[in-house]
Parts: structure tokens; C-alpha cells; sequence
């Protein structure tokens, strides 16, 4: 008991600076009111789109338990979710990320403590909440499971900070039994477990807990003073990543022994073959292909471009790039006064776990998967209170006093500008999608009256073509080819490659730069799962019943035989063939 009162004693009160925060009207205010900027509108309004016709496929029948995407699909064996039911989905997310962000924010403050003002810590968990990334993946049905994926990553970093003390304490003291110290394993144990649980949400959290991981240590580094430095010298950093490597591995194995669990216990085998495999020996498969090495280098070209270039054009990654500047900064500031190399290993490492990914899958990171991102953002934000304070530390009286204050107010302005943008930003890309839904709702009606009028909708229906979203709804998603952007753009690609930035044009719209706003629910439904099943479930939520085509050898008849139709809307885009429907965008 006594051993247990002294280890209480020397581990960190995560209680009381959770209540710290949670109790402080400054801090949950504008977290809270970031929350409503940022979501209100996508929560108010609903919108179905690619991935929410199959919802029931994915977590009835176990389509996302068989890649490695469990905890949705158990979940929904105790709270029904598979239905398509977006408002009390959407809601619970945002104050999942409520919380997660809150969680995020603890993490940082048992290393930095109060050398950061509450407001510093607000704007981090305000300015990772509102990051506009996150509405690249937020408008799909769940949302990948991200509000529980960055909370489960924040505890499991907390269990690996409570480990880390508890390890330092240990190697303090002398004998056996404190060397093994049960609850220090426990910590590490349970540390695997939640990593295990985001990354069964989606896989790419794995890569965000080894970047936060990275950002853990370098905190230390970075607000650690001289008298510390003995205290969290190269042995500390060393076992910090001994103990996140047994963490990392551990959870990699639970989630290849849960998907085998999964697969036998609810007979998924049948699905084996529906849907892309995500272990890891699959998707590193890309490095013993002939000319992995040149394509490695296309791929970091691809890299810089998406998370550098593209900072001219899209707000997200713009904020991402002044966040990695400030962290630069800061940490090389550590490095030079502090002569802590460390700190100068650490710096590189976390931006090299963030991007590890596309060396992973072999291709550049979608933004859909960058989690990292949103917490990068907030990071820089936190280490830029951090260094203001920090100049502007020892107020004094008069006019220093004055300019001090003056330094700090327009420290904070900066913040809420920043804040008032994401958020800005965040609901206008939610309301394209809303854009786009409509557009979508008024197509398929449009088709569904053609075709109850003119032909019999028994018949399979085959749909051809190319659908196109109106571009003056998503022009916002790209750069056109003769802005001053496009030229800003194209100067810096070209010194690397002439036809780097070429790859990103479509078409006449021109340089694609966000992601998911671009993307049609038709193009995707109209040949999703090798068939149009999709699309005409699209066509039932909104009241049209057609007969979906799951003959997969007409598709290519239908293609041929569509070459000289019209597309829609004009007349003639039907066809009847005798045996199918062929409807030719």
C-alpha cells in the first residue's frame, strides 16, 4: 500500500487538469463556439453521399470488419447505427472531437504546465477542432470513425506519458521489484490497447499516434529548462521510444488477430474479395514492383506539392505550412540555446512519422487520411503561445509593460483570425456538399420522371457516360489555369519537374486542390462495387424505384452502344435495348 501511495504521488494528476480545463469558462467557450461555427451548419443540414447508400453492407453485413475497421461494426451490434440517420451521428462526432480535443490538450499541458496561458491551450484545441481538412472526410456516413480514433490516440498518448514518468521514477530507485513495477506495464498495456481501437476505427491513426508521439517528446524538449535536462537526457528519449515501438507493435497484432477473430466469428470470409485488403505486408507490396525507386521519387514530388504548393490555394494546408514554420522555429531555438540534440532529431522525426503513409501505401497521402494534419495546426499554434509568452515573460512596469501586453493582445489576434477562418472555411465546404446534393437530388428526379413516363422500369438499368457536378458549385475546388495562383504554383513545381503540377489539371476546370469536394455521389454510385446497385439505392431514398443492372458483361455492351447518344439532359439520352435501360450521361 505504501509503494502504491508513493507512486500516486510521483504520477501525473490527469483528473485534476482535465477539471482544469473542463471547469474553465474561457477554455470551453471557445472551444464550444469553435464546435457550433465550424459544424453547426453541417449537423442542421442533411446530405447523402458517397459511401451512405451502403451503410447497411458496410456495418450489417461487415464489409469494414474484414479491413481492419471493427469498432463501428461491434458498436453497431449494441447501438444500431447502420441505418442512414445523419443528424444524431453528425452531432455525437462533433462532441466526440470535443472531447478529444480536450484530451489532446491535457496531453500537452503535463509537459509544458502553466508556461502557456489557457488561451494558448484554447486556441490549440480550437484551431484542431475547426481545421478544414477535417470536412474532407467528415461528410462520408460516420466519418471514418475519426472523433473516436483522436480520442482513443489522445488517452493512449496520456498512458504513454503516465509511463514514461513512472519509468523515470523507477530508475531513480534500486531493487527488483520497482525495476518491474506492475503498474508502469499496465500503463504501456492499456496505451496499446486505445491505439488499437483508433486504428480499428481507420488505419491511418497509427500514423498520427507516432507523430504525436514524436511531438510528446519534442515538447519535453522544447519546454524542459537546464536543470532538467539530467532528468530527461538520452536514456529518457530512448526508453520513451523503446516503450511507443512495443506499444506500436502490439496494437499492429491485435488488429490482424481481430480481423481474423471477426472474419471467423460472424462467417465474413465471403466478403474477403470485396474490398481492398489494408494489412500492412499488402500495402507495402508497391517497393518490390520494378522501378519502385523512381516512382518513390514521383511520389514525394506528388507529397510536395499536396502539403506545400497547394498552401497558395487551399486554406488547411496554407495553415498547416505556417504551423510546421512556427515549430521549426521554436524547436531550433531549443536546439541552439539549449544545445539539445535531441531536440534536432526529434523535429525531423515527427514530420517524417506524419508523412510515413505514402511510403507505406505508395502514393501521396489523401487528405482524407491526413489526421495528422488538424493536430500539427493546433501544435503550431500552441508552441506560438509558447514562444510570445515567453518573449514577453517578464512584463515589468510602464511602457515595457505596455508593449508586452500589446505583443500578447495581437498574439491572440492572430489566433482568433485564424480560428474565424477555419471555421469559415469549414462551413463553406460543407455547404458545397449541400450544393451538390441538391444538384445530385434534382438529377436523379429529372431521370427517375423520364423514365417513368417513357419506359418500364422493371428493366435493369445501365448508366454510361461521365456525370459532371456543375462547376459553379465546386469551382472553389480548383485553380483555374490563368490566375495569379495557377502562375505562383506553377513557378515553384516547374523548377522541380515542368509537368509536376500538370498532373493535378482536369480538364478545363483546371489544378485540383480540394479533394472530396470535387467527387459525385452519381460518378461513384454509377459503377461502385462493380455494378450500379449503388446509384439506385440513391434513386430510392429519394423516393424513385429502379431495378439495379448486376449483369457485370453488359456494362461494356452498354458503353459501346451509348457512344453516339446524347447526354443528358437531352432528348434521346434514354435508350431501351430489349433487355436493359442504357440512361447516358
Amino acid at each position: 500500500m505504501e509503494k502504491y501511495r508513493e507512486h500516486k504521488k510521483t504520477a501525473v494528476d490527469w483528473s485534476r487538469i482535465f477539471h482544469k480545463f473542463w471547469e474553465n469558462r474561457w477554455f470551453m467557450g471557445i472551444l464550444l463556439l469553435t464546435a457550433v461555427c465550424a459544424y453547426g451548419y453541417k449537423v442542421t443540414n442533411v446530405t447523402i453521399g458517397i459511401d451512405d447508400t451502403p451503410s447497411l453492407y458496410y456495418f450489417e453485413e461487415g464489409l469494414i470488419a474484414i479491413v481492419g475497421r471493427w469498432v463501428l461494426f461491434l458498436l453497431n451490434k449494441v447501438i444500431f447505427l447502420a441505418e442512414f440517420v445523419p443528424f444524431v451521428t453528425d452531432f455525437i462526432a462533433v462532441c466526440l472531437l470535443v472531447l478529444a480535443a480536450i484530451v489532446w490538450t491535457v496531453l500537452f499541458y503535463s509537459v509544458l504546465g502553466e508556461k502557456i496561458p489557457v488561451v494558448g491551450y484554447a486556441f490549440f484545441a480550437a484551431i484542431f477542432v475547426s481545421s478544414p481538412l477535417i470536412s474532407e472526410v467528415f461528410t462520408y456516413f460516420l466519418h471514418n470513425g475519426i472523433a473516436i480514433g483522436y480520442l482513443c490516440c489522445g488517452l493512449s498518448l496520456c498512458c504513454v506519458r503516465e509511463w514514461q514518468v513512472s519509468i523515470r521514477k523507477m530508475q531513480k530507485g534500486s531493487g527488483i521489484r520497482e525495476k518491474f513495477d506492475c503498474l508502469a506495464v499496465m500503463r504501456l498495456v492499456t496505451a496499446a490497447v486505445f491505439l488499437w481501437i483508433a486504428m480499428g476505427c481507420y488505419e491511418s491513426f497509427m500514423i498520427l499516434w507516432l507523430a504525436g508521439l514524436m511531438l510528446l517528446l519534442l515538447t519535453e524538449r522544447i519546454g524542459m529548462g537546464a536543470e532538467r535536462k539530467g532528468q530527461t537526457g538520452t536514456s529518457g528519449v530512448f526508453h520513451t521510444l523503446v516503450g511507443g515501438a512495443v506499444c506500436a507493435l502490439a496494437a499492429v497484432i491485435l488488429r490482424s488477430l481481430m480481423i481474423v477473430v471477426l472474419t471467423k466469428a460472424f462467417q465474413l470470409e465471403y466478403l474477403q474479395g470485396e474490398a481492398v485488403q489494408r494489412s500492412v505486408t499488402e500495402m507495402l507490396g508497391w517497393m518490390f514492383r520494378p522501378g519502385a525507386f523512381s516512382e518513390l521519387a514521383m511520389i514525394l514530388k506528388r507529397t510536395f506539392v499536396l502539403y506545400g504548393v497547394f498552401a497558395y490555394a487551399y486554406l488547411p494546408i496554407r495553415i498547416f505550412v505556417l504551423a510546421a514554420v512556427v515549430i521549426t522555429v521554436v524547436a531550433m531555438i531549443r536546439v541552439i540555446h539549449g544545445r539539445d540534440l535531441w531536440a534536432l532529431v526529434l523535429l525531423p522525426a515527427a514530420y517524417l512519422a506524419a508523412f510515413s503513409l505514402l511510403f507505406i501505401e505508395g502514393k501521396a497521402t489523401l487528405y482524407r487520411s491526413a489526421q495528422f494534419l488538424p493536430i500539427f495546426c493546433g501544435y503550431g499554434a500552441l508552441l506560438f503561445a509558447y514562444g510570445i509568452w515567453g518573449l514577453t515573460g517578464c512584463i515589468g512596469r510602464g511602457m515595457h509593460r505596455k508593449i508586452c501586453l500589446g505583443v500578447r493582445g495581437i498574439a491572440v489576434a492572430v489566433l482568433v483570425v485564424i480560428t474565424w477562418n477555419q471555421c469559415m472555411d469549414m462551413t463553406k465546404w460543407f455547404y458545397i456538399d449541400r450544393q451538390k446534393y441538391e444538384a445530385a437530388v434534382k438529377t436523379v428526379d429529372q431521370i427517375a420522371l423520364d423514365l417513368e413516363r417513357d419506359f418500364d422500369t422493371s428493366k435493369p438499368v445501365v448508366f454510361t457516360g461521365n456525370y459532371e457536378i456543375p462547376y459553379s458549385i465546386i469551382q472553389d475546388a480548383y485553380v483555374g489555369y490563368g490566375t495569379e495562383t495557377y502562375a505562383k504554383m506553377k513557378r515553384i513545381t516547374d523548377r522541380i519537374d515542368p509537368d509536376l503540377l500538370d498532373k493535378y489539371n482536369r480538364g478545363s476546370k483546371g489544378v485540383w486542390v480540394a479533394q472530396t469536394p470535387a467527387l459525385s455521389v452519381i460518378e461513384w454510385g454509377r459503377y461502385a462495387f462493380d455494378n450500379d446497385a449503388e446509384l439506385v439505392k440513391f434513386f430510392a431514398m429519394h423516393g424513385h424505384t429502379l431495378t439495379a443492372c448486376e449483369d457485370i458483361d453488359r456494362y461494356a455492351e452498354a458503353e459501346k452502344a451509348s457512344l453516339e447518344l446524347p447526354e443528358y439532359p437531352q432528348d434521346g439520352y434514354i435508350l431501351d435495348k430489349g433487355d436493359y435501360i442504357i440512361v447516358h450521361f
